[in-house]
Formats: structure tokens, sequence, C-alpha cells
């Protein structure tokens, strides 16, 4: 991709209309069908996509004019206020991550721009709809249901890529075995408990038996069990039931193998997915939770997330996630925090209030940004 866009300098023409990319009302689940939902069945598989795209779509985008080495605050373009007709920023953001985590590519159509010509509404599409003419060609031809796209229409965003090629990598393609073994598990776990794979009990007897009278002592014994009553056997006839240890009627050490797996897949605590965290490691804190979680799993996603969407802003623009918002700290904590950044002039009082959604001070009070830090007269101050 390149900072360059198409539509730069005109209007957009839609070729394709708002009922293209959401259809008439059909009910996508019974067109679809394929492996990404078929996989989204599978509770680690939903925990591990669910935990990214939430975590991502939650945090607040800001945007900033570059000049060399100096960032400055600037007003959050149309584009990432009300990025799609339907749903609000914070869908968008988790269709797209939704589509990574699952397919490693997500396809968005540039369906309107502003008046300087970069795209002001972009709607993310199912990959299953999009296809391309040459995965390893230098300008790539891309095809929507079928229609070939005008260029600059497809706004591209890959993960897990491979060197020369377009297209990123499938999760849940290379996945499919672990999914399949999961979800198998899942089924067979199901038929087991629904007495479908053994029976719950046997009648034996060394006497030779019919069976004719094998059906009616069954039915028999079905019947005063049902009732609650007396069961009378005779002839020999002795009741021994199948027991099943629950470990193995609940299939917990597959489930929580194929958990790990998962969790491994996707850079996230198995914990979080239904497995289980190797060794004796636990954390001293939520904070120091939420700091592993975004050093190790979601720095990667959003720094590929902030170069695709500065991209379509103009070079002098760029875009970033606020990933302190992700951090939680207790009352002292945070409050020592605005101290230390106010002593050192990092931070105004007014700044320091808007992060806890307080109004300015009056009359421009709180705008001094001079450090508060003074050399002491003697020891004892």
């Amino acid at each position: 991709m390149s900072w360059w866009w198409p539509f730069r300098r005109r209007q957009q023409q839609r070729a394709i209309t708002y009922q293209d990319v959401w259809g008439g009302g059909a009910d996508p689940a019974a067109l679809r069908g394929g492996s990404q939902e078929r996989a989204l069945r599978l509770s680690p598989v939903y925990a591990a996509t669910r935990l990214l795209a939430d975590s991502v779509a939650s945090l607040p985008l800001k945007s900033f004019a570059v000049a060399g080495d100096e960032r400055r605050p600037m007003p959050l373009p149309n584009l990432f206020r009300r990025p799609a007709a339907v749903g609000t920023r914070y869908d968008w953001l988790h269709r797209a991550m939704t589509s990574l985590t699952l397919r490693g590519n997500a396809y968005g159509l540039v369906v309107a721009t502003d008046a300087s010509g970069w795209p002001s509404q972009i709607e993310w599409l199912h990959p299953d709809d999009v296809s391309i003419a040459d995965n390893f060609a230098a300008v790539p031809v891309w095809y929507y249901k079928g229609r070939r796209l005008d260029e600059g229409q497809m706004f591209h965003i890959p993960a897990y890529t491979l060197p020369g090629q377009i297209l990123g990598l499938s999760p849940i393609g290379y996945l499919m075995v672990t999914t399949e073994t999961g979800l198998l598990a899942q089924q067979f776990g199901r038929d087991w408990f629904a007495n479908g794979s053994t029976p719950s009990a046997v009648l034996e007897t060394d006497m030779e038996v019919s069976k004719d009278a094998a059906d009616i002592l069954k039915a028999r014994f079905k019947q005063a069990a049902a009732d609650r009553d007396v069961v009378a056997l005779g002839g020999g006839v002795k009741y021994r039931p199948i027991s099943v240890p629950a470990e193995e009627s609940q299939f917990l050490e597959t489930i929580k193998a194929t958990a790990n797996q998962i969790a491994a897949w996707y850079g996230v605590p198995p914990e979080k997915v239904g497995g289980e965290t190797g060794g004796s490691l636990t954390y001293a804190t939520v904070e120091q939770n939420s700091i592993d979680l975004l050093t190790w799993t979601l720095r990667p996603w959003l720094a590929r997330l902030e170069q695709a969407f500065s991209l379509l802003r103009p070079p002098a623009e760029e875009v970033s996630f606020n990933a302190d918002a992700m951090l939680r700290t207790d009352t002292l904590t945070r409050y020592q925090t605005y101290r230390i950044a106010r002593v050192i002039g990092l931070n105004n009082v007014d700044e320091l209030r808007a992060i806890e959604d307080m109004q300015p001070l009056p009359d421009g009070l709180g705008t001094d940004y001079a450090p508060l830090v003074k050399a002491p007269a003697d020891e004892s101050e």
C-alpha cells in the first residue's frame, strides 16, 4: 500500500450500492456456513478472537499532525468518527479485528470520500465475497462477489503475511485440525451424556434369555425406574450400573489441550480461553496482567492497524490508539502518577482534569506547563 490514494482529488462515484454491501435482509448464516462460522462454535476460538477484538475496539483512537519529529494532536477525521453507515466505531473496529483474527485479512470497500478525495467511509466485507486475480501480482486486481473493483476501491489489511504474497495466511485454515478435534470432542461429549455412546446400565443373568424375554425384562425395569418404584428382579437377574469418571466423561484433557493450542496461536493467556497456565506463574496485580496482555499480545495488532489507518490520511497525518486507556490502576496510584506528570511539566492541570472527565479550570488557570520542581534551599527542606 502507498500513502497516495487514487481518489484523493476527486469525489468517488459509487459503482457498488449500499444493498450490494449489506444485502437485502437475508440471513447471512444461511448464506455462509463456512469454516469461519463453524470455528466460532468452538469456545476457545470464540474467546480468543473476542478478547482481541473487544480489547482493540474499546481503545480510544487519536489523530496527529506530523511535522518532522513533532506530533500535534488534531481533531479526529470523519472516517474515524463515523467510519461506516451501520454501527459505531467500536463495531467497525470489532469487524476488522474479527476478520483479521479468523481469516488473516480485512477487506474494506471505500464507499465514500471527502472533498479532498480521501476515504470518509469504509465498509468491511465478508472474506468469502472477496477474491484476487493473482496473489503474487505486483498490483492486485480485486473482485467483490465476482465483480471487478476499480483501482483504489479496496482497502486491504493483511496479517500473517509471507514474502511475495498479497494475502495474509488464514489462522482458521491452519488451525483446522485443532478446531476439528475440539468440535468432535464437544460433539462426542454431548452424545455421551445423551446416552448415545454407551448404555447407562446392564441387567445380567447366568441363564439363557431369549430376545423377547430380554425386551420384556428391560421394558419392565425401565417402567419401574421411571415411576421411581421398587424393582423386583427374578431368575438370577442382577443390575449393574456403568459409571464413567467425570474427567473422562467430560473430556477435559482434550478440551484443555485444544484451548492451550489455540491460546498459543493467538498469543493470549490460556486461562482466558478455557486452558491452563503452565507452571506457577501468577500476576501480582490486575495492572500487571493488563500490561502483559498489552505488551505481548495487543501491541503488534495496534501497530498493524495504526500504520494501515494512517495510509487513509494525507502523509502529514498519523493515527494511533491510546493504549494507556487499557491500564487500570487504583485511585492512589493514579493520583500519584498525575502528580509526577504535573511536577515535571509533562501535563498541565487541565489535561489531567480531562482524563478524569472534569472541566478545565476557569480563566486558563490550568494551562500552565511550567515544571514545579525546585531546588531545595537546604537538606531539611
